[in-house]
């Protein structure tokens, strides 16, 4: 019988740049995201976002993901747009949850590279497996 356990990992924090390290979640069947932000991404018109991406990347080194500046083999899973978390520019909260999450890596980013908005942004993943 397999032992069920969470995992929770501090994507982006105070002082954050704006694209995180990857979280390997291959063993997850549940993926929540928990985003909090005092910090305005603007109005949606500027087109400025938090994206969570995910990667099917073979390998459990950081080489074998092609590094935090790269966007080979990384796919965009949701993009948290300027009023989703609430009517004024994001500064708020919200959850969101993958069930099943589909891919073995796990990252956020800024968009554009708005290291203003990630150092004021927590993104924390939780994940639960099998």
């Amino acid at each position: 019988m397999s032992k069920q356990y969470t995992q929770f990992y501090t994507a982006m924090g105070s002082g954050s740049t704006a694209t995180s390290n990857a979280f390997f979640v291959g063993d997850f069947r549940l993926i929540s995201v928990s985003v909090n932000s005092s910090a305005s991404l603007g109005v949606p018109a500027a087109g400025q976002s938090i994206i969570i991406q995910g990667s099917n990347a073979d390998g459990l080194r950081a080489s074998d993901l092609g590094g935090p500046a790269s966007n080979t083999g990384w796919s965009t899973i949701t993009q948290i747009l300027p009023g989703s978390l609430n009517l004024a520019g994001n500064v708020g909260s919200g959850v969101f949850t993958f069930d099943p999450p589909g891919y073995r890596w796990i990252r956020s980013a800024t968009s554009p590279a708005n290291v203003s908005v990630a150092s004021a942004t927590t993104i924390v993943f939780n994940g639960m497996s099998f």
